[in-house]
């Protein structure tokens, strides 16, 4: 199994105020730590990408996430579908699954993902998402087959748009709230 795990970083933080992404938590800028938690999926081939339209983002963490391959997404401003369709983009073209991750999920475990990608997995289906309390949230997985339907997202509301298509093929896996 390989997967290319898309780290978006990119947005604008409209409602926070502010540029949430560096504000800090826990001693580290809040994108940090997603970034960290996908590091830690060791169990998985996969391929990790960080999509971001501030510099900071993409050289702060060289250091500490040196494998990650870096990628300014100059459409920013286009909202969650640019990170997507870039990261779709440079991803590897033999992955057999897309991972989609916002970075403001500094809870998220790597040992939660790792499960939630082998899970995925076993599945069989198509499309996969976190759950809390029956809400869908992020991360999202996508099966190859699903890659042109991908790059050709229009608008803001990201892969939403391919699951509403596809209701049947959605695995959903319940985790904490936090």
């Amino acid at each position: 199994m390989k997967v290319s795990m898309i780290y978006m970083a990119s947005g604008f933080g409209k409602r926070y105020g502010t540029n949430k992404l560096i504000t800090e938590f826990r001693g580290e800028p809040l994108y940090l730590h997603g970034l960290l938690s996908l590091e830690k999926t060791e169990k998985i081939n996969c391929q990790l990408i960080l999509i971001s339209q501030y510099e900071r983002v993409l050289s702060g963490s060289v250091e500490q996430v040196p494998e990650a391959e870096r990628f300014f997404n100059e459409d920013s401003d286009q909202g969650i579908t640019a990170s997507i369709k870039l990261g779709t983009e440079v991803a590897w073209d033999n992955a057999d699954a897309y991972l989609y991750f916002v970075a403001d999920q500094p809870c998220m475990a790597g040992e939660t993902i790792a499960r939630f990608v082998s899970e995925f997995m076993k599945s069989k289906k198509g499309i996969g998402c976190v759950c809390a309390k029956g809400h869908r949230g992020s991360p999202n997985i996508f099966r190859r087959r699903y890659k042109k339907e991908l790059l050709a997202l229009e608008g803001d509301q990201g892969g939403r748009q391919i699951m509403q298509k596809y209701p049947q093929e959605i695995w959903m896996m319940e985790v904490d709230e936090r």
